[in-house]
This record gives C-alpha cells, sequence and structure tokens, in this order.
C-alpha cells in the first residue's frame, strides 16, 4: 500500500528541522566565538594587571628598603572584611560565590595570583593564595603550565631597575568556567526565542497552507449532482490555475453528462419507433395466411432491421465522438482521402445511376484525423446520393481560399426548404421523416467532427436547384497555402 505524505506534515518538520538545526549551529558557533573573545579579553586584563602590579610593587619596594626573602606573602593584596560582631573575621577572597559583589570587591578578583622572584628564580614575595613553587619559567609574555594539578594562564615581566620576575597568574579552570557562562549568557537569548520562533513557524506553516485546505474541502463536496465551480474565501496566487482547471474540468464534465443524458433520452425515444415497426410486421408474419403475405411482411421487416442496424451504428457514432475532446492530428493529403471516401460510395451511384466526381487543387495537406474525416465526407455524400433522384450528380470540389481550404459537396436532389437549414445539424432532426431510411443523426455527426477539427460548415440551396454543402478547413501554420495558378 503506497503511503500517503502530508505536506503539512512534511514542511512543518522540515522547516523546524532545519530552523532548529541552523540555530543549534550558529549557537555553537557563537559560542566558541564568545568563548575566544573572552579568553582574549582576559589576557589583555591579565598583562594590564601584570603591569599595574610591577608598578605597586615597585614602590612597596622602595618603601621597603630591602628585597624580602622566602616566599613571603604580601597581605595587603586582598582586603580583609570589616568586623563582623556574629562572624570571624575574614578576607574577601574567603566569602565565596554567594557574595560577588560587595562594597569590598568582586569575589573573581581572587582568581588572580602572582609572584615576584629574583634573577635566580627563588621567590621573594607573592599573593596568598599564590603556589609556594614559581608557576613558569622566567620568560618574558603569556605562557601556559600544569602546577598542583591544575592549568595555569601566566604573564610574565621583568623590572630592569630591581633585577626582578613578576609572574602574575589565573587557575585556568576557574578562567574557563567564567569564560563559558559568560558565553553562555552571551547566547542565552538566542535559545530562549527559539521556542517562540518555532511556535511562529508552525502558525505561519498551518495559515499558509489553509487554501488548500479549502480546495480539499470544496471539492470534498463536489458529486454529479454538484459540479458547481470552486470558490475560495482565501484565494492564493499558486493555487489560481488549479482551481481554474479544475473548474473547467468540472464544466467539461457537466456538460458531458448533460450530452449524454440528452441523448439517453433521445436514443430511447427513436429505438421505440423501429422496435415498434418490428413488433407489428412480426405480428403480421404470424398472422399471414398466403406466401405473398408473408414474404411482404419478412420484406418490411427487414428493411425495419436495416433502419434499426443504421440507427444503432449512428448512436455508438454519436456517442463516441461527443466523448472526444482534443483527437491526435496528423498531415493527411485531403485529395488522397476523399478520394478513398468516393471509391468507397461508388456502388451506391452506380446503382442508382449517379454521376459521381472529384475536382480541384490534388496535394493539398490539412491536419486532421483520417478516421474522423472520412466519416465526416462520408456522412456528407451518403446524404448526396440518397436524396439525389436516379441518373442525377453529385461534385466534390477542393480549393485553397488564404489559410483554409475549402470543401464544397454539390447535388442536384432537390434541396431543403429554406426553414429547415437552421435545423438541419439538430439530433433526430429529419426534413421529410417519410423519404428515405435516414435517422437524422448524419448531420449532427458532421457538426461534431467540424468542430473537432476547428473547420466551419455551411448548408445552403444551389440557385439553380440542389443542395451544397461546404466545409472551411484550416491549413497548418507551417505549411504555405499554394497559389491559385500552382
Amino acid at each position: 500500500m503506497t503511503r500517503v505524505r502530508s505536506i503539512r506534515r512534511f514542511l512543518l518538520a522540515g522547516i523546524l528541522a532545519l530552523v532548529s538545526v541552523s540555530l543549534a549551529v550558529s549557537g555553537f558557533i557563537g559560542y566558541l566565538e564568545a568563548n575566544h573573545e573572552m579568553e582574549e579579553l582576559f589576557d589583555a586584563r591579565l598583562a594590564q594587571s601584570a603591569r599595574i602590579t610591577n608598578q605597586l610593587l615597585s614602590r612597596y619596594l622602595k618603601q621597603r628598603g630591602e628585597l624580602p626573602s622566602n616566599g613571603a606573602v604580601y597581605q595587603e593584596w586582598e582586603q580583609a572584611v570589616p568586623d563582623d560582631p556574629h562572624q570571624e573575621k575574614r578576607s574577601f577572597s574567603q566569602l565565596g560565590r554567594d557574595n560577588e559583589f560587595t562594597p569590598y570587591g568582586h569575589e573573581f578578583e581572587r582568581n588572580l595570583y602572582f609572584q615576584l622572584l629574583d634573577e635566580r628564580g627563588a621567590i621573594l614575595l607573592r599573593s596568598p593564595s599564590a603556589p609556594a613553587q614559581p608557576l613558569t619559567t622566567l620568560e618574558r609574555g603569556f605562557n601556559s603550565e600544569t602546577k598542583d594539578h591544575h592549568e595555569w594562564r601566566t604573564f610574565t615581566l621583568y623590572n630592569e631597575d630591581q633585577r626582578t620576575w613578576l609572574i602574575v597568574a589565573e587557575r585556568d579552570d576557574e578562567r574557563g568556567e567564567l569564560a563559558s557562562s559568560m558565553a553562555t549568557l552571551t547566547m542565552l537569548p538566542l535559545f530562549i526565542t527559539l521556542p517562540f520562533l518555532l511556535g511562529l513557524l508552525w502558525w505561519l506553516v498551518s495559515a499558509g497552507l489553509s487554501p488548500l485546505r479549502q480546495v480539499a474541502q470544496a471539492i470534498s463536496e463536489r458529486h454529479p449532482a454538484n459540479l458547481s465551480p470552486l470558490t475560495l474565501s482565501l484565494k492564493a496566487e499558486e493555487l489560481t490555475p488549479i482551481v481554474n482547471e479544475i473548474n473547467r474540468l468540472m464544466h467539461t464534465l457537466a456538460d458531458t453528462i448533460e450530452r449524454e443524458k440528452q441523448f439517453t433520452n433521445e436514443a430511447a425515444h427513436e429505438l421505440r419507433t423501429p422496435l415498434a415497426v418490428l413488433r407489428i410486421h412480426s405480428e403480421n408474419l404470424m398472422a399471414a395466411e398466403d406466401d405473398a403475405t408473408r414474404e411482404q411482411a419478412l420484406r418490411k421487416m427487414l428493411l425495419a432491421l436495416d433502419r434499426s442496424d443504421r440507427l444503432i451504428r449512428q448512436l455508438l457514432t454519436q456517442a463516441r465522438i461527443d466523448n472526444q475532446q482534443t483527437p491526435a492530428l496528423n498531415r493527411l493529403d485531403l485529395s488522397q482521402l476523399l478520394q478513398g471516401t468516393l471509391a468507397t460510395l461508388a456502388p451506391l451511384a452506380l446503382k442508382k445511376e449517379q454521376q459521381l466526381s472529384l475536382e480541384g487543387e490534388e496535394h493539398l495537406q490539412v491536419m486532421g484525423q483520417a478516421v474522423l474525416m472520412d466519416l465526416m465526407f462520408g456522412n456528407l455524400i451518403d446524404n448526396a446520393l440518397r436524396y439525389t433522384p436516379a441518373g442525377g450528380e453529385i461534385a466534390v470540389m477542393i480549393a485553397a481560399e488564404g489559410n483554409r481550404i475549402r470543401v464544397d459537396i454539390r447535388d442536384s436532389g432537390p434541396g431543403i426548404p429554406t426553414a429547415a437549414l437552421s435545423r438541419l445539424c439538430e439530433r433526430f432532426y429529419r426534413v421529410n421523416p417519410q423519404q428515405g431510411d435516414g435517422v437524422g443523426l448524419g448531420m449532427a455527426i458532421v457538426r461534431r467532427i467540424a468542430e473537432l477539427h476547428g473547420a466551419d460548415l455551411d448548408v445552403h440551396n444551389r440557385p439553380h436547384g440542389g443542395l451544397e454543402v461546404s466545409i472551411w478547413l484550416p491549413i497548418p501554420h507551417h505549411i504555405d497555402a499554394p497559389s491559385a495558378h500552382s
């Protein structure tokens, strides 16, 4: 069983996944970039702190008058918290992270350490939290070291006057934690707005697809008894061609259903007459008392059967061409096609000693369907043969007129009353029901085939007697019409 995919679910899942992945990648890259920028900022602060510390310690040593020894702790590095009657006196660095902002400084100050060393690398002075061993080699600039199971970021300065080295350092884990926290806080608004963005996209896709739901609802309400055009309260430019094509299809379907209803009613009405005639002649045959009466009844039954057979074939032909919309057209040699049609009907002309002729230009080409064109011209010539008296003439003329080809079928029959000309192509209409064995569908078939080929049809009486049927067939654009002298 083929799985039916939901466009709405596909779009929603795709857009939400793409947006989520894009934001996650952007957030990760932003986090890395923010973390990198924080590291650079910390390095700049570390270098600046080293230079300030160097100046402060230089003044301190000048006031002291001698260099300290044995790695003495510089107690003035951290400010003590004033006396509190409820707790013991502590330095600010001992307050912990719950007291980051106070009137006496910031908790992050305890992340900064220094060591003052002599030229041989012995520690002279250090901050209270600094290790008792040198953190790095005595080289100017930045460095990273591992001491006491911790990573250290250091910056080293050399004092030319006092011949001392100053190492200012930060523990890398605390520094990294701080950088990560700040980078996370920088990216936090992006992730907070992500659910709102996804919800907005959900609503936007649902609202954008609402015209599709309207179309589906409108189509579900259509059935053979309701083929009215689709009307949407929310119109979408992308759906307009689809709605127009659906409306066109329903209009065509409504016409087809109407024609079928009309055809069924007319066919049922027309078939009653030959069936009733057959029944009468069958009863006469059964009641006949002599051979002559029986033979006459049989002859009439055969005539009724022939008319019924012709009616059924004409009905089937009419139904077939009614259901055609755009037949496949091919290049046809019109004179060659008419020659074949005339050859098929020649025995009927010979039987009535009629003269059947084809005149005009040769090798004129049109675009058409050979079977339908043969049926159209066959019906017209057959009608002319049937209604033209014995010994009469039927002429078929071909000529090029501008961008069209004209075919005239002329006979020397009695013609048609002027009042009946306008109704001649109606289904089941017969000018004289008592004359001939026609069923009134021939000209309706001719008109329909002409419509399918984009041809014009005209029926008129000739000035000197007889009927003339003219058909104008378009010449294909890529075929030049022959000149009158060719």
